[in-house]
């Protein structure tokens, strides 16, 4: 892409993301985003069709880094032959995400808080379901649960995990989250609960 392209892409996207602060999608117009961007009406209308296709550009781009760094991490562990070789890239998985989030964490504040968060959530999701799927030999069924439930038990426990930490004030150190992660993940909670009452 042309630098001058881009450079107005950006300027138009970091409008987006500026006026979603304080406004819904809806009550936002062409013309605030193209003053807030400082372009031209129909400099707007040459990359997008509307706000809604901005805001879809967006999300793409946003999941895309993701897929990317899931197919990733998936090749890598088909690769694997130990469950320690295993464990640390399962760390890495969520470190490279919430790495990726902290360098844009404004977009993704607004993109978690905007209202579409179901639909980004889905579109994660799907994304996930299909890397899991290329790691079990069995893609409808993982030690005998059904691979639905697995990974809506999976995906809701991630994606709470992210999105209430791309969300907090006082969020934890990318470190420490990835600790909490693998540690919720691998040990589970019912685990960490007996422990705590028994102790």
């Amino acid at each position: 892409m042309d630098r001058r392209i881009r450079k107005t892409t950006n300027a138009i996207k970091s409008a987006l993301i500026h006026l979603l602060k304080t406004e819904p999608l809806d009550k936002i117009t062409i013309q605030q985003i193209a003053d807030t961007a400082d372009v031209h009406r129909a400099t707007f209308y040459q990359h997008y069709y509307d706000k809604y296709d901005l805001l879809d550009q967006i999300e793409y781009e946003v999941l895309e880094k993701m897929r990317v760094n899931f197919n990733d991490k998936a090749k890598q562990l088909k690769a694997l032959n130990s469950v320690e070789e295993a464990a640390i890239v399962f760390k890495e998985i969520p470190k490279a995400m919430l790495t990726m989030i902290s360098e844009d964490i404004e977009r993704y504040q607004v993109l978690l808080s905007s209202g579409r968060n179901h639909e980004i959530e889905q579109k994660i999701g799907d994304m996930i379901a299909l890397n899991l799927k290329s790691l079990l030999p069995n893609p409808d069924e993982i030690e005998g649960i059904p691979f639905r439930y697995f990974h809506a038990f999976v995906l809701g426990s991630m994606w709470s995990l992210m999105r209430i930490w791309v969300l907090d004030e006082e969020r934890l150190p990318i470190d420490a989250q990835v600790e909490n992660i693998y540690k919720l993940m691998y040990e589970g909670p019912w685990r960490m609960v007996y422990r705590a009452y028994r102790t």
